[in-house]
């Protein structure tokens, strides 16, 4: 049976790993089994004992990992960034979210907002939180929250409990059955970096290395627009 390496990773990079999964499979003659988490989660879980190969998190909860002695020093790399962004279900109306009031006044239109409970870490669920404290409008926004775990938050307004959604782009994109209004205006946005570094008891450090490899790789780097990403350059 082929083994897995293991990657804990942001629901941010699914898409691009299970593309290039075939390619490294073929190289290294392993498959992923990939467990997604936001990184406070992975901190967590790495605490409690959970073994991994690869982990990805951002760059200022790495040297937590290394700290801790969950990280390899010197492993980890930038692998893509993201914007967060908004989702509605196909079809439905879209909110302008053209500037820092309008989306203002469509979150408090909305009936429901799903985003990713900031407890978790992660890091588009701790913004959107931050950014309502700074409308005032926090309260309103728990009150009628729909809260991820760490899974694409757009499921909820694709099933119909939640009437907009507001997480990284790259997550909206996972989702069939919305529409992806756009990006958050500039002056409101938080750029996201992703980072991978090998775990410090991984089972396969050298095939953990090259999975991050492949990732920083010329040809991945050219496709993750294609999954709402951003490369980062070498």
């Amino acid at each position: 049976m082929t083994q897995n390496l293991k990657v804990f990773t942001t629901v941010a990079l699914k898409g691009v790993l299970e593309r290039i999964a075939p390619e490294f499979a073929k190289a290294h003659g392993l498959g992923l089994a990939m467990d997604f988490a936001p990184a406070g989660t992975v901190i967590r879980r790495m605490r409690e004992g959970a073994s991994a190969d690869v982990l990805v998190v951002t760059p200022d909860t790495w040297p937590e990992l290394v700290r801790d002695g969950h990280g390899a020093a010197g492993t980890e790399r930038d692998i893509a960034s993201s914007v967060v962004g908004v989702a509605v279900r196909a079809g439905a109306p879209h909110p302008d979210i053209s500037t820092a009031q309008a989306f203002k006044a469509a979150l408090l239109a909305a009936k429901s907002v799903a985003y990713t409970d900031p407890s978790t870490g992660a890091a588009s669920g701790v913004f959107f939180m931050a950014l309502a404290e700074k409308f005032g409008i926090a309260d309103q926004m728990k009150a009628k929250a729909k809260l991820g775990s760490g899974g694409p938050v757009a499921e909820f307004v694709a099933s119909g409990e939640a009437e907009i959604a507001v997480q990284q782009l790259c997550e909206h994109k996972l989702v069939k059955g919305v529409d992806v209004v756009g990006a958050l205006p500039d002056e409101l946005n938080k750029r996201t970096t992703f980072t991978a570094g090998v775990a410090a008891r991984a089972a396969s450090p050298q095939a953990a290395a090259a999975l991050i490899a492949l990732l920083g790789a010329p040809h991945v780097q050219r496709v993750m627009p294609e999954h709402g990403l951003t490369g980062v350059s070498s």
